[in-house]
């Protein structure tokens, strides 16, 4: 009779340890691939912006949009986003169907960066310098800020940032992305001291 051959004790702590070893080594690299995933869904809705804007402008004179779009406040009628109330809106507050750019992108997951973690519907703000103004604006349109992932610390999550104030969440690593006026994107770092400088530098400021 053939005798059944069973692991020790021993043998079995000793293969939990190596599978946990081998997991703890590949955590890491998990969590820094599905954080480069969201990185680059996160590109990609801006580049989407960068097109609709650009497609926005040819059909309304060369202009890049208004900034708001709400019924109090500093909304203006015809905003790339629209809100029912200023200045801070709370969660689920944009109506983002209601923005002039929402017809040319056709869908509102291209407004949530996917490692945001509020649910106000929007993730993104343009900047307030250029609001419609002509698409020439900018002294050097690939390196002045559009479109960024806007924070919550020292302004409110309006759908525009003014350039003074330190508004850019740092969701990937120790940067964010950035939609560029020449419609390029990138991931930058806010603190390099240089971008932000470049959000209004704009030729009637001379």
């Amino acid at each position: 009779m053939k005798k059944e051959k069973y692991f020790t004790l021993v043998e079995l702590l000793v293969v939990i340890g190596i599978i946990a070893v081998l997991a703890a080594m590949l955590m890491p690299a998990l969590g820094k691939a599905r954080e480069k995933a969201k990185q680059a869904e996160c590109i990609n809705n801006l580049k989407n912006f960068s097109l609709s804007t650009t497609m926005y402008s040819n059909d309304n004179r060369s202009l890049f949009p208004y900034l708001t779009n709400g019924a109090v406040g500093n909304g203006v009628y015809g905003g790339w986003i629209r809100y029912e109330n200023f200045p801070c809106p709370v969660e689920g507050i944009f109506d983002i169907e209601g923005g002039t750019l929402f017809s040319y992108l056709g869908t509102v997951k291209v407004y949530r960066c996917p490692s945001e973690q509020t649910r106000n519907n929007n993730s993104y703000s343009i900047n307030s310098k250029l609001n419609a103004q002509p698409t020439d604006a900018p002294k050097d349109a690939s390196s002045c800020p559009l479109y960024l992932e806007e924070g919550t610390r020292g302004t409110s999550d309006d759908g525009y940032f003014l350039v003074d104030n330190n508004v850019q969440a740092k969701r990937h690593g120790k940067g964010s992305v950035i939609a560029f006026c020449d419609s390029h994107v990138e991931w930058v770092r806010w603190g390099d001291g240089e971008t932000w400088e470049k959000c209004d530098n704009l030729k009637d400021d001379e």
